[in-house]
């Protein structure tokens, strides 16, 4: 390499570990001209200190410090929690009036508009955590032009026939930390991290729904200051 082409490199690196930091210390209200990588070191020590399992009890009190044990703890755990459940929904549907009109009804049911998808996803933080494809929203914010319209295809597709690819669906599971000490797995928050294409698809929808909501809750309901 000609040594005129170091110091873009070097300064190409130095834009990439900021970066890199800023996304691990979970800090969206830095200035954009900084670069204190030291701030965001400390930051993420911090985190990763609060955020560290050192030990587990399980149902019966005992108490696992033992990485592998820890792990069968949280599968376990997990296991049961996403575990199907029996239930029966007539009752509670046959109870709900109906609100939507016909009218309603055929603007939900409207195609898709591929202006929808660039607002959604412009509209997304674009150093988000990352899903398990590895991409962020702002990877989709800045090669919009060159996928946008096989991302389109592929919810348009969902549309028409209600299936979308396995691996969109796929989600890492993080833990948040509940109050100011953590025994139990019951004292943890799981969160899903999906991939930023999945989660697009719901938010459009949910653009969709704001129109009709309000006439999906009781008068009495909202003034009463639960919605």
């Amino acid at each position: 390499m000609h040594y005129e082409g170091l110091p873009r490199r070097m300064t190409r690196l130095l834009v990439q570990e900021d970066m890199y930091w800023r996304q691990r210390a979970k800090t969206h209200w830095y200035k954009d001209d900084d670069v204190s990588t030291n701030f965001f070191h400390a930051s993420t020590t911090t985190r990763k200190k609060v955020n560290k399992i050192t030990s587990l009890e399980k149902d019966d009190g005992t108490r696992v410090t033992n990485e592998t044990r820890m792990a069968s703890v949280a599968r376990d755990y997990f296991h049961e929690l996403f575990q199907a459940k029996n239930s029966v929904r007539t009752t509670v549907l046959n109870a709900i009036r109906h609100v939507i009109t016909n009218e309603d009804n055929i603007q939900l049911m409207a195609l898709f508009q591929i202006e929808e998808f660039k607002e959604t996803v412009f509209s997304m933080q674009s150093d988000k955590c990352l899903g398990p494809d590895g991409f962020n929203p702002g990877f989709y914010q800045h090669f919009w032009k060159i996928c946008s319209h096989d991302i389109f295809r592929d919810y348009v597709s969902w549309l028409a026939n209600g299936q979308l690819l396995v691996s969109l669906n796929a989600t890492n599971i993080a833990l948040i930390p509940k109050g100011t000490e953590q025994r139990t797995m019951r004292d943890w928050r799981p969160i899903a991290l999906c991939n930023v294409l999945y989660k697009v698809l719901p938010k459009v929808l949910a653009n969709w729904l704001k129109v009709v909501l309000h006439k999906c809750f009781s008068q009495h309901l909202c003034q009463g200051g639960l919605f």
